[in-house]
């Protein structure tokens, strides 16, 4: 028998759908801060440094700024979707069994893609109401957006989901007997 929403709001099942949730989004946020820098540092070498052509230090900083957007349009939604996932909708317990957590894991990267889907969306519409350019040329390219994120953050939500459940299913630590 399904359970309802209210009685799936457990503490019980917040801090597993957490610890997934703390997983994914320290994992993306390293992945984003590393692209950050390697973009600047690529800037830089392609284009000979500092002084050069046109060249200048806005040009060269610009994926930091690309770094906060991708925070707000991508990391937080996913981390936030994968936590919702797993605490309301299909909750990490013990009595699972693996074929059941894989699923669930692939329903929360589902969730938190839907979630990155309507952050993008709303930030992208916010550009083109206020810096003009195409919606459709946007709204396309914000489903693709999101179809990537879908199929690059599977594995990651997979492995968060296997590591809680484990996590959930062997209990806190004994204190040792000696």
């Amino acid at each position: 028998m399904a359970q309802s929403l209210q009685q799936r709001a457990t503490r019980a099942n917040a801090v597993p759908a957490g610890v997934a949730a703390g997983i994914v989004g320290a994992v993306m946020l390293v992945q984003a801060l590393l692209r950050s820098i390697l973009s600047v540092f690529s800037t830089l070498a392609f284009s000979g440094g500092f002084g050069v052509g046109d060249l200048y230090a806005g040009s060269v900083f610009a994926p930091v700024g690309g770094f906060f957007v991708e925070i707000g349009t991508n990391v937080l939604p996913v981390a936030l979707g994968v936590f919702f996932a797993f605490w309301l909708l299909v909750p990490l317990t013990a009595d699972l069994r693996v074929p059941r957590v894989a699923l669930r894991s692939l329903v929360a990267a589902a969730v938190g893609s839907a979630v990155a889907l309507v952050f993008t969306a709303v930030y992208s519409g916010w550009g083109v109401l206020f810096a003009g350019g195409d919606f459709f040329y946007n709204s396309a390219s914000t489903v693709q957006s999101a179809l990537y994120t879908f199929v690059s953050i599977v594995p990651l939500v997979m492995l968060a989901g296997f590591l809680a459940w484990f996590w959930v299913s062997k209990g806190r630590p004994r204190a040792s007997a000696l």
